[in-house]
């Protein structure tokens, strides 16, 4: 075996350990931020593959295309319903992560308007972006709950319906909003929540331990809930899973709607979500560019 053949093979192997790691990696921090991105490392093994074939490497072509396979099995669908139902009332809701320092207080305005949102969640709201969102939005979302912070955990949300209640919960401290709704005389319970982002270990034990927290929190009610932010989470992460599993909330994020880190109309992973309760229905869901955030928002058409 000649010296290329050599260097082939031990590319090969090196491709397919690195694939196992990401299939098969145990719940720890490293691995959880290895994993947040496979979808996008699935394509490139992909594009490697067909590059390979092309080379006649048919070694590292078969690897790469198996390793691809790997990735790719562990990514779930969405699984709340996609069919509109035309018996019940719509929600249509607009979610966006506008990056604190982010200045482009006017055109994100105009996207927020724009998007005909009966409720509009907002994240990483300072003292700034609070004084800009109440002034743009008065006239079209009368109904306000402001949290704004300056570590980029401020949240907020504006309705064009009134709301039956309204409660800030401080979960290992961070603030979610917790707020009621009424369509057509049906209680809705709707939360927007930013997870606490996992940039170091002791970050991700505080946005698991949120993410347990808020479970126990919605656990015992059985009440029509829907639940939308910056979750800082992947579908295919171990506490999303988790946290789906002991709320019996569907996700409605496709493994192909991501929405961080935005570059134009691409972004590499899917960080900000839907979440449903089984009752409601998600008849479309759309990423949107929001001007100057590192984030693309979420435009969902939700029925019940």
């Amino acid at each position: 075996m000649n010296n290329a053949k050599y260097r082939e093979l031990w590319a090969t192997t090196a491709l397919l350990t690195l694939a196992l790691l990401g299939a098969f990696a145990p719940d720890a921090y490293l691995p959880m931020l290895f994993r947040a991105f496979i979808v996008p490392m699935a394509w490139g093994l992909l594009a490697l593959a067909v590059m390979s074939a092309l080379w006649r490497r048919w070694w590292l072509a078969q690897g790469a295309l198996l390793g691809a396979a790997m990735l790719l099995v562990q990514v779930p669908h969405a699984t709340a319903t996609s069919t509109v139902r035309t018996a019940g009332p719509a929600l249509r809701l607009f979610h966006m992560n506008v990056l604190q320092p982010n200045t482009a207080f006017a055109e994100v305005l105009a996207v927020a308007r724009a998007s005909d949102a009966d409720v509009i969640s907002v994240q990483e709201v300072d003292p700034r972006w609070a004084t800009a969102l109440r002034r743009g939005l008065a006239t079209t979302h009368p109904y306000a709950i402001l949290e704004p912070r300056s570590n980029c955990y401020g949240i907020a949300l504006f309705s064009k319906r009134p709301f039956e209640s309204a409660a800030l919960l401080e979960v290992n401290g961070s603030p979610f909003i917790e707020a009621g709704l009424v369509l057509e005389g049906r209680p809705v319970r709707l939360l927007a929540v930013h997870a606490t982002s996992p940039i170091s270990h002791g970050h991700f034990r505080r946005r698991n331990a949120q993410l347990n927290s808020l479970a126990e929190h919605l656990a015992p009610h059985d009440s029509t809930t829907i639940l939308v932010g910056d979750l800082n989470t992947v579908p295919w992460d171990a506490a999303f899973g988790r946290f789906c599993g002991r709320t019996g909330l569907r996700s409605t994020t496709g493994a192909f709607q991501r929405t961080w880190p935005a570059l134009g109309p691409l972004a590499a992973i899917p960080l900000d979500h839907v979440l449903v309760s089984p009752e409601v229905g998600c008849a479309a869901l759309h990423t949107v560019h929001i001007p100057g955030s590192d984030h693309r928002g979420l435009l969902a058409e939700l029925t019940l």
